[in-house]
């Protein structure tokens, strides 16, 4: 919360987004040594990114076909500090406007984010919200509340 305390996307989205992207943490990228890279959001390493990267197997859909090859991640120091590039990427790049449009709807902002490019999985959008209406979230996010 206290990460997206300036975003207009809700916290539960984003949890969400970020079991999908590591397997509910059990597959971050991972440094050659083990250490642990922080990627919350699976973003990629490309020439604008000049910090820590992280070279691991991805699954990637090419024409709906699933395969698996090579590719570069960032690294973080910490989570919070993934949770807040992710937050800085979408609002840097013109290509998430419209999903930041209808971040207060997460179907819609979903929707947009793979409609613009943010995943290859063509079920990316439903992925996120089945995990977001699914129980284990929706039990841990009520447990929560309560405390």
């Amino acid at each position: 919360r206290q990460a997206t305390a300036d975003s207009r996307i809700a916290p539960e989205v984003l949890i969400a987004q970020a079991a999908l992207e590591t397997g509910w943490g059990k597959h971050l990228p991972r440094h050659s040594d083990g250490g642990n890279s922080h990627n919350l959001f699976g973003i990629k390493a490309d020439q604008r990114w000049q910090g820590e990267r992280v070279t691991t197997s991805t699954l990637e859909f090419k024409q709906g076909i699933a395969q698996r090859e090579q590719a570069t991640f960032r690294a973080y120091p910490s989570y919070e500090q993934s949770m807040q590039d992710y937050l800085a990427f979408l609002e840097q790049s013109p290509r998430y406007q419209n999903a930041l449009d209808q971040a207060s709807d997460p179907r819609g902002y979903t929707q947009q984010l793979q409609l613009a490019g943010y995943a290859t999985d063509p079920a990316y959008s439903s992925k996120i919200l089945g995990i977001l209406d699914g129980n284990v979230l929706q039990k841990a996010l009520a447990q929560n509340n309560d405390s």
